[in-house]
C-alpha cells in the first residue's frame, strides 16, 4: 500500500462558451494537481477520503434567479441561490466536506438561470483534506 499522503487540488472558473449547457457548468481549468478534474468539468476522486469543495457563482442580471447544486454521483448535496431582484450582481456560494470513495464524481449543476456575463467571476475548487 502506498503510504504517501496525496494532496489533490483544483481551481477553475467557468469557461465562456456559446453553447454553455444549463445542466452542468463547463470550467476552464486553472490548477489541476493530480489531473483528477476532467475536461468535462467533473472531479473524479482518486482515492477514498474526506474532501473539501467550494464554489462561488455570480449572477449579473437584475430580475434573474440562479440556483447551483453541488452534485455527488448525480445527486444534489448542497445548493446556493442568488435571486434578489433589486440588485444586478449577486453571489451564490457554498462549501462542504464530503466523504468520497474512489471514483466518486463531483460537479456543479446549474439548476436555474444562466451565467451569461458572470462566468469569468465564478469558481469551483476542491482538495483532499485527508485520505482514509
Amino acid at each position: 500500500m502506498n503510504t504517501k499522503l496525496g494532496l489533490y487540488f483544483f481551481l477553475s472558473n467557468v469557461k465562456k462558451t456559446k453553447n454553455l449547457p444549463t445542466y452542468k457548468s463547463v470550467f476552464q481549468i486553472l490548477v489541476n494537481v493530480g489531473n483528477f478534474f476532467t475536461l468535462e468539468s467533473v472531479f473524479v476522486a482518486p482515492r477514498k477520503g474526506i474532501y473539501s469543495f467550494s464554489f462561488h457563482v455570480i449572477k449579473v442580471y437584475q430580475s434573474q434567479t440562479i440556483q447551483v447544486n453541488l452534485m455527488l454521483n448525480g445527486k444534489p448535496v448542497i445548493s446556493a441561490f442568488a435571486g434578489d431582484k433589486d440588485v444586478t450582481r449577486e453571489a451564490a456560494t457554498n462549501g462542504v466536506l464530503l466523504y468520497l470513495d474512489k471514483e466518486d464524481k463531483v460537479y456543479l449543476k446549474l439548476e436555474k438561470g444562466n451565467l451569461v456575463g458572470g462566468w469569468q467571476y465564478s469558481t469551483f475548487s476542491g482538495f483532499l483534506v485527508f485520505p482514509l
